[in-house]
């Protein structure tokens, strides 16, 4: 009977073996590196996913509706909200501010998102005139249901720490006729209370606002691995042009 006997591998072998191990480990870490940057490139240059930015939570408030009805800013939480700045004297000057939300409000009925998604939130910019009764007038003339649309007043002091100070806005005290400077703007924030975009004084564009509640809602409802890509789109500034 015959007997093979493995014999042990040499010092030249044994170095062999740990070179071409080596070679291959090196040739596959330098694969998975041009992959991944290959993917790098790929996703900052094509895209394929767009969010709007995170700005700051809007901070907490307490404030009265056209209705008498205290409002929590924890009320609106799961719902976007296009809040947007105006009083009751404001006249002419939001005419076409008005326009553009009501124009909004109709898109969104329509397509059946209106209370189910998005809010409507007017702050006055002149509280310590505007009553909840001027508030409510003011709804009326513009013919919006106080469930999807909410007019809030409240004490000056936090009508101001709200708008001046969450919303950076700067605005003026009234004068007797009612006139006031104000650097007005709407703002649109997602479900869990987070400021993503503003619009000029003239309020939004009605593609533009369409466009990003949509943004929103996609990202919002992501989840799994598409969770991931949206937070990486965040990280590579993918946001619409």
């Amino acid at each position: 009977m015959r007997l093979d006997i493995a014999l042990p591998a040499t010092t030249d072998e044994l170095t062999t073996r740990r070179q071409v191990i080596i070679r291959l480990l090196f040739g596959s870490g330098i694969v998975l590196i041009g992959g991944l940057i290959a993917a790098f490139l790929w996703f900052v240059i094509a895209r394929p996913v767009k969010v709007l930015p995170r700005g700051e939570p809007l901070p907490p408030f307490a404030l009265t509706d056209q209705r008498g009805n205290r409002l929590l800013d924890s009320d609106l939480r799961g719902r976007m909200v296009f809040i947007s700045l105006m009083h009751s004297r404001c006249g002419d000057e939001c005419a076409e501010q008005n326009r553009r939300l009501l124009e909004l409000r109709q898109a969104l009925q329509t397509a059946g998102r209106l209370g189910s998604e998005v809010l409507f939130l007017t702050i006055t910019l002149d509280p310590a005139h505007d009553t909840p009764a001027d508030l409510s007038a003011l709804a009326g003339q513009l013919g919006v249901d106080p469930q999807s649309w909410r007019f809030v007043t409240g004490d000056p002091r936090d009508v101001k720490m709200l708008v001046g100070g969450g919303l950076g806005v700067y605005y003026t005290e009234p004068d007797e006729t009612g006139k006031l400077y104000a650097e007005r703007r709407t703002f649109l924030i997602d479900p869990v209370g987070n400021v993503r975009t503003s619009y000029p004084a003239d309020g939004p564009p009605l593609a533009i606002a369409l466009r990003d509640v949509d943004l929103i809602a996609r990202e919002m409802g992501s989840q799994g691995a598409m969770r991931l890509v949206y937070e990486a789109s965040h990280l590579f500034v993918c946001y619409p042009e």
